[in-house]
This record gives structure tokens, C-alpha cells and sequence, in this order.
């Protein structure tokens, strides 16, 4: 009972917390370069996304969510930057913090033409990232080490700067 309550508290601070501060944040946190955590993901089409298969490869993971302004502003750019970059060896996967959501989160995904794999962010996830913000991007480099972390919005420029410098 006390595990339930916790975990209850924890997402109630956490929706808090982004609701908060989500529209006013955006920086760009200094990341030591740490290997990203070996995880398997279900996408919401069915395929299994594994983040140590995608080694070779430049992952940008971004976190947002549906009721999120900024999120909304920021997915056609994420949407373009697949199509520019995938033939590149960058893969873009968004992370929903919708959890339980799953529906909606499909609805999205077709009214924003997403072609990109999207994932459900269970709260383990959110916590293994650190995320307290959406959006949230983190970007993994080709040997598998994060070294890109921006907690609010980021612009498609901002976005292509920081891929051409990792291919």
C-alpha cells in the first residue's frame, strides 16, 4: 500500500512539475558523456527498438507529451528531421509521457503525420532519463554515449546543427 501511494505521489509531482514549468523552461543541460542505458522499447506499430542494435546510429529521444504547447510546436520539425536525416543513420523515437494514453497518443501521431516510432514512456523510463520536463531531447551519438540533453523546445536549426556534427 505504501509503494502505491509513493508511486501515485510521484506521478501526481511529476504532471505538477511539467504542467508548471513546461511553456517557460528551455536550456540546454550540460551532460556528462555517459553511456545511454541498454533498453528495449515497444513502439506503439509493434516493432521492438533496441537502443544498443541502434549503435552505428545517431537516436534522437525526445519526450513530450499531448497536452503539451510546446511538444505540439515541436513535432513537425521532428517529423521533418526524420525524413532529412534517416537515410543518414539518425533514428528519431518519441517517447509519450501519456501514459495509460495510448489512443490518443495514435491520434496524434496521424493528425501530425509522425513517421517516427513512438513509444509509451513508462515512468521507469522517464526516471532512467532523468526527465522532469516535456519536451525533453536527448541524443545519443553512434558509439552509444549521450551527448545532447535540452529540457524544453528545440528549434529544427538547432536540431541540424547539432546531427551535422555527429555525422
Amino acid at each position: 500500500m505504501k509503494q502505491l501511494i509513493y508511486c501515485y505521489f510521484v506521478n501526481v509531482w511529476q504532471i505538477l512539475a511539467l504542467l508548471s514549468v513546461s511553456a517557460c523552461l528551455h536550456a540546454e543541460v550540460p551532460v556528462s558523456t555517459n553511456p545511454a542505458p541498454d533498453l528495449i522499447f515497444q513502439a506503439l506499430d509493434g516493432q521492438s527498438i533496441s537502443l544498443s542494435r541502434l549503435k552505428g546510429n545517431v537516436v534522437v529521444l525526445n519526450f513530450w507529451g499531448i497536452w503539451c504547447t510546446p511538444c505540439k510546436k515541436e513535432t513537425p520539425d521532428l517529423v521533418a528531421l526524420q525524413k532529412q536525416f534517416s537515410d543518414k543513420g539518425v533514428m528519431v523515437i518519441g517517447a509519450a509521457m501519456d501514459h495509460g494514453n495510448e489512443k490518443a497518443v495514435k491520434a496524434f501521431a496521424k493528425q501530425y503525420s509522425v513517421n517516427y516510432p513512438l513509444i509509451i514512456a513508462s515512468p521507469m523510463l522517464i526516471h532512467t532519463f532523468s526527465v522532469m520536463v516535456a519536451p525533453t531531447t536527448i541524443i545519443i551519438d553512434q558509439a552509444g554515449t549521450i551527448v545532447f540533453r535540452q529540457v524544453g523546445a528545440i528549434s529544427r536549426q538547432d536540431f541540424i546543427r547539432r546531427l551535422t556534427g555527429l555525422l
